[in-house]
Order: structure tokens, then sequence, then C-alpha cells
């Protein structure tokens, strides 16, 4: 339904109309001559309307975008592992932003397609930007690539609830295939030392024991610190990590150089939480031990006053792992440290193992091939 406003303002008389129809956002649009803006709301009402071929099921008629998010946040959501529904909620939030008030008849995939490009242009929103200024450095293709899949899962969803007809709009927005997924980003030996000089000078006193056990280990940060003391066993040299991506528990091993730094982490924390209420049952607890230690701004300076660009603490994961295969840690070696299903996330670091791979095959070669006397 169309309802067109007369305005008198400063620049005289003009017509505001708006279009309204139920499962579509409110579509509006200022004129000088109230002809125009008649001629205009037809043709948009005529434009909805003739767009409902596209999907005619009833359900795709009566139910939103937001009604499928809500439903998905509901039912499907919540069995994923923690970290994997703040990633994924980021991606819901902003679907919801840009399309949650259409019903699922009007989502086209031009409509899908020109939402993605937006979103490609928009530019990487961790920068900090001063008012008015755009963002230097685009959205990366693999980032534009998780927005775009979140959508089609959450339309392949609407379809197995019967919300959405047989034509899913996603078939007709195009993937992204290349998007480059292996990035491996680990710190030589002079920045390693710049860093953990950095971090041991922190004013937050539990920093330089996270990132050693990152660097140690591999563990990602929430798996650090969401250790308890019961995770904890040195006398047997292991942590437990239960807070895992894929919900399995798993074990590291605690040896060499993170042991010791642990050991005098247990003793200064003994007189930090001792301070406390109620204690704390984390190994690396808050001001009130409630919950974990937020260490984002203590290793972001410490990584800024280390020199260090290009660099995320979930690199800290890609460098214990470069440093394995380095090390001449098998494939196999690395996936079970870091906790991969699968040999296909580790094979990004084959390369850095080929020296390895090479003197093992020559040592095979001398021996089978050794020539008779």
């Amino acid at each position: 339904m169309a309802v067109i406003d007369k305005r008198v303002g400063k620049k005289g008389v003009s017509y505001r109309a708006r279009v309204r129809v139920h499962g579509y956002p409110v579509q509006a649009k200022t004129f000088k001559r109230l002809t125009d803006a008649q001629t205009w709301a037809k043709r948009i009402e005529t434009q909805i309307a003739d767009g409902e071929f596209r999907n005619v099921s009833t359900q795709a008629k009566k139910q939103t975008l937001a009604d499928v998010i809500n439903k998905y946040r509901e039912d499907v959501l919540p069995h994923k592992a923690p970290s994997s529904q703040r990633v994924e909620n980021t991606y819901l939030n902003h679907w919801e932003r840009e399309l949650g008030s259409y019903a699922l008849s009007f989502l086209t995939h031009e409509i899908i397609s020109k939402k993605v490009a937006e979103l490609k242009n928009a530019g990487d929103q961790r920068e900090q930007l001063e008012e008015d200024q755009k963002p230097n450095k685009p959205k990366s293709p693999k980032t534009v690539k998780h927005y775009r899949d979140n959508l089609e899962i959450l339309l392949n969803h609407a379809q197995k609830w019967g919300w959405l007809g047989a034509a899913n709009p996603m078939q007709g927005v195009g993937r992204i295939t290349k998007a480059n997924k292996e990035r491996v980003r680990f710190l030589d030996d002079d920045e390693r030392q710049a860093l953990l000089a950095a971090c041991k000078a922190s004013p937050n006193p539990q920093l330089y024991a996270v990132v050693v056990f990152a660097l140690s280990t591999g563990a990602r940060k929430n798996e650090i610190l969401k250790l308890k003391l019961k995770d904890l066993d040195l006398d047997r040299q292991v942590a437990i990590l239960r807070e895992t991506k894929n919900r399995e528990t798993r074990k590291v091993p605690i040896v060499g150089y993170l042991k010791d730094v642990l050991l005098d982490h247990l003793d200064w924390r003994k007189d930090y939480v001792a301070n406390m209420e109620n204690g704390s049952d984390f190994i690396f607890p808050r001001t009130d031990g409630k919950q974990p230690i937020d260490i984002r701004k203590a290793w972001e300076n410490a990584r800024d006053k280390a020199g260090i660009v290009d660099f995320r603490f979930h690199d800290l994961r890609h460098s214990a792992a470069s440093y394995l295969a380095m090390n001449g840690a098998s494939q196999l070696e690395i996936a079970e440290v870091l906790g991969h299903k699968t040999l296909q996330m580790v094979k990004r670091y084959s390369h850095l193992s080929e020296d390895h791979t090479r003197d093992v095959v020559e040592k095979m070669n001398s021996k089978i091939f050794k020539p008779k006397s």
C-alpha cells in the first residue's frame, strides 16, 4: 500500500511516497511534484508484486529472513562450539541488519548479490578509523566467503523447515572459490625474542605465561584462558583442554621452559587469588576471579611495542606448528598436537618439513642401496 505525505519546508512543498508491502522493507522517496510521487509508488508496487513469482511458497510469504535467523539461533547454533557461535553470530547479526526484514518470497539472487558486493567494498572494519574515514584495507575473499556461505546455510535450513520453495535464491549467487585459507604467518627468531621481551615487560603479569603457553603447545587463546587448576597436572606434565573448538577434550604436554614459566605463574597466582573474596578456579583469572582475564589490550600493546606487524594472537598457533614442522614432526604428529581432525589443515606446513623429509629419504636410500663391498 502506498502512502504519500505532503511536506512544507524551507525549500517549498515536497511529497514523500512510501510503499508498504508485508514481508518487504518499506520503500520511500521524496519528489517535488505529487504526480511524480504517485507514478513512482505505482511502479514500485508493481515491481514488488511481479517479484512474487520467484518463490510462491505460502510460508515463504509469511516468514522473513529474521524469522529464519531466530529459529537457527534456537535450534542449530547452541549445538556448536562456543568459539564457533561467537564467530557465526557476527555473520547472523550482519544478515539480520541487511536482509532481516525481507520475506523469503522477496529474496532474490539479485538482492543478495548486491549485498555481497556491498560487503566486499565495505572494507576491513577492524581498522581504527577516524570519523568519515574510509577503510584502506578491503575485506578479504575469505571473509566475504564466510558471510556468503553463512547466508546459504540459513536458506538451506529454511528449505528443510518448509519455509522456502524449491527455488533457493542462493543458486544464482556466485560462489567465492579463490579464497586463500592457508595463512601461515609465524615468528622468526628475532621477532620471537622481541615479542617475548615485550610480553615479559608488560604491565599485565599474566600475559607472558599465556603467550609462552600458546607458542609451546599451539593451543588457541580461548583454550588457554579457560583452563582451570583441575586441568593442570605438572607432575604428569600435561594440561587438559576442555573448551576446544571441536568440543573434544584433548591433552597437551607441559614440558621444558613452559613448565618452569607455569610454576612461577602459579606461585604469583597464590597471592593474587588470596586477595579475592571467593578465590578463583581459573589459572589465568581476572580481578574478581569469576572469569578468565582479558588479555586483548595487553597483547596488542606488547605486539606493537615489539614492532611486529601483520600478526594476530592466533598466529602463535601457526608459529608452534611451523616450529614443529621445522624440527622434524610429521603431519600426523602436528595434527595430534594442534587437535586437527584431518591432515588437510596441517598440509600448509608441509614445505617447512621438506628438508627433514629429504634427510629421511636419503638415509633410507643409503641403507637399502648400499653397494656391496
